[in-house]
């Protein structure tokens, strides 16, 4: 493996919030890589939300109430059995981000968030 080479300048900067915040650098710098990561997990998921809204109709018609899988904006597999179907793709594809959701009559999934502080919904 190659080992990763900072600009001295990213070198620098990251050693004074290192010093300041008493951490050492390879620690902001997996840190900074990590969210990295979380990121852009999140942005494929996005765009798998986005490609399911755009395919619901089909969907509904082949495979009402099965639970599917979305890669790469594909439907890639399918099964009434979620663990089933998880545990296919996480064989398939690794810890690379999927979509797996259960496809019913309403497009959009509704989310209902209890806050800890009042208990109401969201």
């Amino acid at each position: 493996m190659d080992a990763i080479v900072l600009e001295p300048t990213l070198r620098s900067r990251l050693e004074q919030d290192a010093a300041q915040e008493v951490r050492s650098v390879n620690d902001l710098v997996n840190e900074a890589v990590a969210q990295y990561l979380r990121q852009r997990q999140q942005a494929k998921i996005d765009r798998e939300i986005v490609a399911y809204e755009d395919m619901h109709g089909q969907l509904v018609r082949d495979h009402l109430g099965e639970w599917v899988a979305i890669h790469d904006q594909q439907l890639v597999d399918h099964d009434s059995d979620r663990v089933a179907l998880y545990r296919r793709v996480r064989a398939r594809y690794g810890r690379t981000s999927v979509l797996i959701r259960q496809v019913t009559t309403e497009q959009v999934e509704e989310i209902w968030l209890r806050t800890p502080s009042t208990g109401r919904t969201t």
